[in-house]
């Protein structure tokens, strides 16, 4: 297997901790309301994160892949994992950020299954999942596994021991999702714009992060970076800035 396969880029790994790190420090503020009209920046920012999925999918587009289970399997997870993308930022645009937050869990479990499935699941464990729905791993032996595949150190495992339970929260109408439905003593959405940068940005990143080492694992080094370099189009504010225009 290529190191390139095996590794992910410095760069890559570094900008998804930026894209999940904010989220850690928001979630204990549970009453951090706003109650306001959208800025233009985060609108501007949700139109890049559209633009960087919708980027993405000729990229994939364009190439070929083998016709089997287990090319099919991490192929529908894609699928799945853009829909999700597509989703969650048509939702913020409707104002409606908790329906947001509750496929996040899904995006996250959906990502580490595909990558799973794309590199260290063996064929006997695809062919179960296809034929009976079911993985014999927990989500924690999931993200060990991938960090032993894709040599992340533990960013798979400190990630998954970090967020799960917030976003089990959110996903199972917990206090994470229930505590962000007042402002005072009125109920309407509480959801600062830094944490929606900052779950969006997530979001998107975490989608686009199996697309681009399935497409390695297939050989396709260069449309494998550039999905990465997708991943540096949006993001959260930085120092109160925007990211950089193309």
């Amino acid at each position: 297997m290529p190191t390139s396969v095996r590794r992910l880029t410095t760069k890559a790994a570094v900008i998804v901790v930026a894209a999940i790190g904010v989220i850690y420090a928001v979630w204990p503020h549970l009453f951090r309301g706003r109650k306001k009209a959208m800025t233009n920046k985060l609108r501007e920012h949700l139109i890049r994160c559209e633009k960087a999925m919708q980027s993405a999918k000729p990229i994939l587009g364009e190439r070929s892949f083998p016709d089997d289970r287990r090319v099919s399997t991490v192929i529908g997870f894609i699928s799945v994992l853009i829909e999700l993308q597509e989703s969650i930022v048509l939702l913020v645009l409707y104002d409606k950020p908790g329906s947001a937050t509750a496929l996040l869990r899904t995006v996250v479990e959906s990502a580490y299954r595909a990558l799973w499935v794309n590199l260290p699941a063996t064929d006997a464990e695809i062919e179960k999942f296809n034929q009976k729905d079911k993985i014999d791993l927990g989500f924690g032996e999931i993200a060990e596994a991938l960090d032993n595949a894709y040599s992340t150190a533990d960013f798979f495992r400190d990630f998954k021991d970090r967020a799960w339970k917030h976003l089990n929260s959110y996903t199972h109408g917990g206090m994470h999702q229930i505590g962000r439905r007042f402002v005072k003593h009125e109920v309407a959405n509480n959801y600062s714009e830094e944490e929606i940068y900052e779950f969006t940005t997530m979001a998107t990143t975490i989608a686009l992060l199996p697309i681009s080492c399935f497409l390695k694992t297939h050989g396709h080094l260069d449309s494998g970076d550039q999905i990465q370099a997708l991943m540096e189009t949006y993001g959260p504010l930085v120092g109160g800035k925007k990211p950089a225009q193309e």
